[in-house]
């Protein structure tokens, strides 16, 4: 059985109110287009406190998602983080360092059409969802960067990025510096969805004992996924993002997946819900 968490919590409408990816899970967890049966376990979210910033409040709640996230990986239980913004990713794959780092290195695949490795330095927005991906690294706010265990949770030579069409020069020298592979749209389109993911996956499989999935909604197409909050042009096509899952899915490394920025109010004859449920579907039972 896949293990469903819903990080019903979302920072980015804290930092701008047209960002409302936090209604995400709860519309997925009682979609009517939702048949299979999952197992939920709802994570509760943080009290917010005039008190607390941001970066804490984060925190807070990705701690809690962590402690979850290891102990399911643990117990060798395959588990699926339903975001919520993508700062959830400084949770999951936190906790599934946690649960790893003692016999090994951990992968990771991050599919976005953005590269989400702005540090309090470097953004222009200031908005905590735009820096998961550093915080991972070990880059960004102390508290984000600590969680549970004060050091990178992945290595650079760990982790691909797909999907990407839209970032700032200063993620790009960033992720550069750090010899990060990644796989813009061009290369995708030219190659192939499914053929770019198996590499990836024997990227990242190389020098680790497990790894995980990162799906950020707008890495799809805005034809294919409208409903999302920074929908980017010329993104992955629906067709080939299920297709590529379900080759790689049942791989026994694979070890857990997050799909992340479904924003239902932004989307359009349910599209992007569905297909929320389709790649959930993939993650439950393999092959389609």
């Amino acid at each position: 059985m896949l293990k469903l968490i819903a990080y019903a919590s979302s920072i980015a409408g804290m930092e701008a109110p047209q960002f409302n990816s936090d209604q995400g899970p709860a519309v997925i967890q009682h979609s009517p287009y939702l048949t299979d049966a999952l197992e939920w376990t709802t994570i509760v979210n943080s009290p917010q406190s005039a008190d607390l910033s941001k970066e804490n409040i984060v925190a807070n709640i990705n701690t809690e998602l962590a402690k979850q996230i290891s102990a399911f990986i643990q117990q060798q239980k395959k588990c699926c983080v339903l975001g919520g913004d993508h700062t959830c990713a400084i949770g999951t794959w936190s906790g599934m360092y946690d649960a790893l780092h003692n016999k090994g290195s951990m992968g990771l695949i991050w599919i976005d059409a953005h590269m989400d490795s702005h540090t309090p330095a470097t953004t222009e927005s200031g908005r905590l969802h735009g820096m998961p991906l550093a915080c991972l690294l070990g880059y960004g706010y102390p508290v984000l960067t600590s969680i549970l265990h004060a050091e990178p949770k992945v290595k650079p030579r760990n982790l691909c990025l797909i999907g990407v069409r839209s970032f700032e020069k200063a993620e790009l020298e960033f992720l550069s510096k750090l010899g990060v592979r990644i796989y813009y749209m061009p290369e995708i389109k030219q190659r192939g969805f499914t053929a770019v993911l198996q590499e990836a996956v024997q990227h990242v499989s190389a020098d680790t004992i497990g790894y995980g999935i990162s799906i950020d909604m707008d890495s799809i197409d805005p034809r294919d996924a409208p409903g999302v909050g920074v929908p980017e042009a010329g993104g992955i096509r629906r067709d080939a993002m299920i297709a590529g899952l379900s080759e790689i899915v049942s791989d026994p490394k694979c070890l857990a997946t997050e799909i992340t920025e479904f924003d239902p109010s932004q989307d359009v004859n349910h599209m992007t819900e569905k297909l929320v449920i389709d790649l959930l579907k993939i993650l439950k039972n393999g092959r389609k």
